[in-house]
């Protein structure tokens, strides 16, 4: 009876049945070639995308970039493969039978791929078509759009920020317009030119009238020291013309006090408006100028994606894969044949067993 394996057995049993294993063989070569060959060929055409950094971005950092940040890019992949987008390429190129309608998203699933490699910043849209020069048309269509579609999107992200700093722009223009209204009215309801003539001629005036109050007392002094009747009467006429220039004198003072009070005050309002005017003006100018950067920078604040390779008419089917297909059919007829004869090479020694040990029984 036969306890254990025996290996030499086993493989001698296995080369007096290698005609099993070539006729499986065989066998799976010509049905997996035929088969093979009866397959539509279909090919697949590849455009690539690249992601580039913000374009406001430091130029130093692009040596640094994170294998987070370039496993982050993925999300890029649901552009190139949005519904809407395929979609649209679908109906353009005529890709669904009208007889043979197909569902959209299978559709896609069976011809559509888009990937973006490990450690790159390059998206791959592929498109596999039994129309070589449709399935390169389509993967372009598919990469431009998808640039186009990023495009949009950064510029419309940017929008809102133009559209607020448009806003506080308006907003900084009406209250120049104001200010500058302001201060027109100002300096035409409440001059300081004018004023200030008056407050110089007023000055100049005293000064003549105090001269001539320093000649009349010098008078008064020379006609008290003379006797007489004349005397007596130019020194009385002497005082009174002093009394009077004190008192023309007095009243000049406090005109040309008063009025540089008056000038004081609106020296003051004019110097207050004249600094909100200047802070109003610079506030609109700065508005100005970063509204400007804004629009200038619109959709430049994310990654840019640019195609680098529209993909070339495919010369060759990517499916049916006759060497891949042989070699599957190839090594399953072999594993398939050594299951076979391992199974019988088991049964005749199970057999083999029982008949000997049968055998040894009739003896006894």
């Amino acid at each position: 009876m036969y306890d254990s394996f025996d290996a030499f057995e086993y493989i001698d049993y296995l080369r007096s049945r290698w005609r099993v294993v070539a006729v499986a063989g065989a066998a799976a070569l010509l049905l997996s070639l035929s088969v093979s060959l009866l397959l539509p060929k279909r090919y697949t055409a590849t455009a690539s995308v690249i992601i580039e950094p913000p374009g406001d971005a430091d130029v130093r950092s692009g040596t640094a970039v994170s294998a987070v940040y370039l496993e982050s890019l993925k999300t890029y992949e649901s552009f190139a493969s949005s519904d809407s987008l395929f979609a649209r390429a679908a109906e353009q190129y005529h890709l669904q039978d009208a007889a043979h309608s197909e569902a959209i998203e299978r559709l896609k699933r069976r011809v559509l791929k888009v990937s973006k490699p490990r450690d790159t910043k390059i998206l791959e849209v592929s498109v596999t078509l039994a129309d070589p020069k449709m399935a390169q048309r389509v993967a372009q269509f598919l990469a431009d759009e998808t640039v186009a579609m990023n495009r949009r999107e950064n510029q419309s992200s940017d929008n809102a920020f133009v559209e607020q700093a448009q806003q506080q722009l308006i907003e900084a223009g009406q209250r120049l317009d104001n200010d500058q209204k302001a201060w027109a009215d100002l300096a035409a309801k409440e001059p300081v030119g004018a004023l200030q003539s008056e407050i110089d001629a007023a000055v100049d005036f005293e000064a003549k009238l105090r001269q001539q109050l320093l000649d009349a007392q010098a008078d008064a002094a020379e006609y008290r020291q003379s006797s007489g009747q004349f005397a007596h009467e130019q020194l009385q006429a002497a005082q009174s013309r002093a009394a009077l220039l004190e008192k023309q004198i007095e009243d000049l003072a406090r005109e040309v006090q008063q009025k540089s009070t008056v000038l004081a005050r609106r020296g003051a309002e004019r110097d207050a408006l004249q600094a909100e005017l200047d802070v109003t003006r610079s506030m609109y100018e700065s508005d100005t100028s970063r509204v400007r950067e804004l629009r200038a920078a619109a959709g430049s604040h994310t990654e840019q994606l640019r195609v680098i390779d529209p993909g070339i008419v495919p010369q060759q089917p990517s499916s049916p894969n006759i060497s891949l297909n042989v070699m599957a059919a190839l090594i399953v007829a072999l594993v398939t044949s050594l299951v076979y004869l391992s199974a019988s090479f088991a049964y005749q020694r199970r057999r083999v067993g029982f008949q000997t040990a049968a055998a040894r029984g009739m003896r006894a």
